[in-house]
């Protein structure tokens, strides 16, 4: 009867592989007959569970992340039929991935906050500090509505709207503005929309991104129309949170005019507390991709430029474009 071949402590690299039994000698038996010889060599163990990184190391780790590594991510290995989309689920994608990194890697020095623009008796809402948005983002873009006419929205749109640059201002405005447990709270906010947001905008391309402006901008002609003759205190802005549209009821209420919402970017979330923040963002996420026209209402408290809180019912509808993408949200507000 012929004696079973004995286990060694470590298999070739080959018999590995195959999952078979292998000797001391190198070559071992079984790559000598099969002709590996030239190639068998031991194979690399993995490594014990216990062994690797502890939780601990690996935040040591991310202490070392640096804000620029935050939005470094190749368009190419995200797979997209647009660059623009890719960039906009690329900027959600690393807020999720290590929401913490966001308190380590953007701690500025308290000595020297950004600079924002203030006067005696009135606070605007906090800015970042200027940069190269055509160099970051590609083809910049104008969150207000490009002419008065739809023949010149369907003549003057001539490319997609960037949303990336929206999401990276919520990521510097949650950094600078509220803490860990905010910060998580939107993180996992997001998380729930991701899934189905990567779904509807996988093979979106740019011509389909331009023909979904043109829609959003005729659209809000029709909108500014409605807000006119309503008499209802209405706000209206883009998935990002862009203020895109305010009626004058809504400047009455809050003492935001018109000029200072639409003169430069400024977000919905901006004007609220930070409590009333959060919770926006966990409705938007529950209700951006449920398919109904359900409107979201919760107590909420809205800021006055001179920062004096103003208690308010808000009542938000997500309207949604023709490839089932939220568009642009539109917001009726009441006092408590």
């Amino acid at each position: 009867m012929e004696n079973k071949r004995k286990k060694t402590t470590r298999a070739c690299l080959h018999c590995q592989k195959a999952h078979l039994t292998c000797d001391e000698s190198r070559p071992c038996e079984r790559c000598i007959k099969r002709d590996l010889a030239d190639t068998c060599i031991d194979s690399v163990r993995k490594r014990a569970k216990y062994l690797q990184d502890t939780p601990s190391d690996c935040k040591k780790k991310r202490n070392f992340l640096y804000p620029d590594q935050l939005f470094d991510f190749s368009l190419s290995e995200l797979g997209f039929g647009s660059e623009t989309v890719g960039l906009e689920y690329g900027f959600i994608g690393n807020m999720l991935q290590n929401p913490l990194d966001l308190t380590s890697a953007f701690t500025t020095n308290k000595s020297s906050p950004v600079s924002t623009s203030t006067t005696s008796n009135m606070t605007t809402p906090y800015m970042p500090q200027q940069m190269n948005q055509q160099n970051l983002y590609g083809a910049s873009s104008s969150s207000k509505g490009v002419g008065g006419t739809p023949e010149e929205v369907y003549t003057n749109i001539m490319k997609p709207y960037n949303y990336a640059e929206g999401f990276h201002y919520l990521i510097q405005y949650v950094r600078q503005k509220m803490n860990k447990e905010d910060l998580m709270q939107i993180s996992r906010a997001l998380a729930l929309f991701r899934p189905s947001f990567l779904a509807l905008i996988m093979n979106l391309t740019e011509e389909d991104l331009v023909f979904m402006e043109k829609c959003i901008q005729r659209t809000l002609l029709e909108y500014e129309k409605l807000i006119s003759f309503s008499g209802t205190p209405t706000v209206i802005w883009r998935r990002t949170g862009e203020i895109c549209l305010v009626g004058k009821e809504f400047s009455l209420l809050t003492q935001w005019t018109k000029d200072m919402l639409l003169s430069k970017k400024v977000y919905i979330y901006e004007l609220m507390d930070n409590q009333s923040a959060v919770e926006y963002w966990e409705k938007f996420s529950k209700h951006a991709f449920d398919n109904t026209n359900k409107s979201c209402t919760y107590s909420c408290i809205i800021k006055t430029p001179q920062q004096k809180p103003v208690p308010c019912t808000f009542c938000f509808t997500i309207k949604r474009d023709i490839f089932d993408l939220p568009s642009v949200i539109v917001g009726n507000v009441s006092l408590v």
